[in-house]
C-alpha cells in the first residue's frame, strides 16, 4: 500500500488532479474531497513528506477492493473519516469524482473546534452575561480562561468525538454559574 506522501506525489502530477484532489497541495496536507486539515500536522514536521505522514487522513479507494480496485496511488485518495465514511463504494470512477465535485469545503480543525464552542455559547447566554458582567474586572480573562479550562478537565468525552455540543453547553453553564457566584468574581476552584 502506498505512503500517504506517495498518494500526494502521484495526485499532484495526475492529469486527473482536479477531478479528485481539487484540493491538494503537497506542501499543507488536507482532504481532498473538502479540503479540511489540521494546523498541528504543520506544528511537528518539518517536511511536507513528514505533514503527510502525520496527517489525520484515511486511504480510500476510489474503486473499492471488494469491487475489484487495486491498492495503488492511482486508485487512493486522501480523505478526513467524514468523507470516507460518505464516499460511493461504487465500480465506476466517475462516480466518485462527481460525489468530490459536490463535496462542501470543511473549515480546519481549529476553526471547526472555535465554531462548536460559539454555537454552544449561543446555547447559553447566561454565559455571555456572566462574561460581561465581569468584563471590566482584573485580569478578568485569565480567570475565565483558568476556569473554563478547570471545568473543561472535569468534562467527559465520546469515543472518537471529544466534546460534545450537548457537554460544551454544560461547561459553559457551569462557568456562568461560578462566574456569577457569591462574590462574583471567576474562581477556578471546584
Amino acid at each position: 500500500m502506498p505512503s500517504k506522501w506517495e498518494i500526494a506525489q502521484f495526485w499532484e502530477q495526475s492529469r486527473n488532479r482536479d477531478e479528485f484532489a481539487p484540493w491538494l497541495s503537497l506542501d499543507e496536507p488536507c482532504c481532498f474531497a473538502c479540503g479540511w486539515f489540521s494546523e498541528r500536522w504543520e506544528e511537528k514536521a518539518k517536511t511536507p513528506r513528514g505533514r503527510w505522514g502525520r496527517a489525520r487522513l484515511e486511504r480510500a479507494h476510489i474503486v473499492p477492493r471488494s469491487l475489484g480496485g487495486p491498492d495503488t496511488a492511482d486508485n487512493l485518495l486522501l480523505l478526513c473519516r467524514p468523507c470516507h465514511e460518505d464516499s460511493p463504494d461504487w465500480p465506476d470512477p466517475r462516480q466518485m469524482a462527481r460525489w468530490i465535485a459536490t463535496r462542501a469545503e470543511r473549515p480546519s480543525k481549529q476553526l471547526e473546534a472555535f465554531l462548536a464552542w460559539f454555537a454552544a455559547a449561543s446555547e447559553a447566554p447566561e454565559f455571555r452575561d456572566a462574561i460581561a458582567s465581569v468584563a471590566t474586572e482584573q485580569n478578568a480573562q485569565e480567570r475565565v480562561m483558568d476556569l473554563l479550562q478547570v471545568l473543561i478537565r472535569q468534562a467527559g468525552t465520546h469515543f472518537a468525538v471529544g466534546i460534545s455540543p450537548g457537554t460544551r453547553v454544560a461547561v459553559l453553564r457551569t462557568a456562568a454559574e461560578r462566574i456569577r457566584s457569591r462574590d462574583g468574581h471567576a474562581r477556578s476552584d471546584s
